[in-house]
């Protein structure tokens, strides 16, 4: 399919690796919806206004919460009324919440898992029928959490592990459909709102001195993330699927090794 014809979903795209994703499939001609939540809908156009800028022949804005499925119902149901097809769905909305074994509670845990698995799952349903149409694709947005002991990150790292687990099950599933599904998995991006927004001062310099790599020096970029997101949904990846791909400068090989 050429790149000028796609249409393309990223949720969690008003802030952060989102919207980075976002402006680089519309530097590709790629139609957008993107979506946040309704509070967010300043930073959304904001995203949207780049976009446009970027080269996306059209942007699509959606506000809607990821916890309700009435809101996901409407996020694909506006995507398709609008362009009328899917060609990539990027699953990359989540919430972080910092607690451990003692510490968290019930809310805490629907909390995160409503938006971290529940939202993925569910999007992913929507999408297989306009996917099928289109021999289209999807990315999940996971992390070397899923194998990465860090103790306040429990629930997260059990969202994680879900999502690599939905990200194998449905490319299987999902292959006779002609449909390829990935996942990402960076290490620490410093640079984000998801991290800079919920944990203290003290214990951001202590994640990005841990998510600093031997081979470069640094940590993670968000530009590096979308990068690798869009080539997974080109065709140049056409024979990958099912992967869970490291982008972490080799942290997690040295810390397993």
């Amino acid at each position: 399919m050429a790149a000028t014809k796609r249409v393309v979903l990223v949720t969690g795209s008003s802030t952060g690796i989102g919207a980075e994703i976002a402006k680089g499939f519309a530097k590709e001609g790629a139609s957008l919806c993107i979506t946040g939540l309704p509070s967010q809908k300043d930073e959304l156009a904001e995203v949207a206004k780049v976009c446009k800028e970027n080269g996306s022949p059209h942007v699509l804005e959606v506000a809607a919460d990821l916890r309700k499925q009435e809101d996901m119902d409407l996020l694909m149901n506006e995507t398709i009324k609008t362009f009328g097809q899917l060609d990539v769905l990027v699953n990359n909305a989540g919430i972080l919440v910092y607690y451990d074994i003692d510490t968290y509670t019930g809310e805490d845990f629907d909390k995160i898992f409503s938006v971290n698995v529940k939202a993925p799952i569910y999007l992913t349903k929507l999408a297989k029928p306009h996917l099928s149409k289109t021999k289209g694709n999807i990315v999940n947005m996971c992390s070397i959490v899923r194998e990465w002991y860090v103790k306040p990150l429990l629930l997260y790292g059990m969202t994680k592990a879900s999502t690599a687990y939905l990200t194998k099950s449905t490319a299987a599933d999902f292959a006779e459909n002609g449909i390829r599904c990935n996942a990402v998995c960076p290490a620490v991006i410093a640079e984000t709102e998801i991290f800079n927004g919920i944990v203290s001062e003290e214990v951001q310099q202590f994640y990005y001195k841990d998510g600093v790599t031997k081979l470069h020096g640094r940590t993670t970029t968000k530009s590096e993330v979308s990068d690798l997101i869009r080539f997974l949904a080109s065709d140049k990846a056409t024979m990958i699927t099912g992967e869970l791909v490291n982008i972490d400068g080799g942290k997690l090989v040295l810390m397993t090794s």
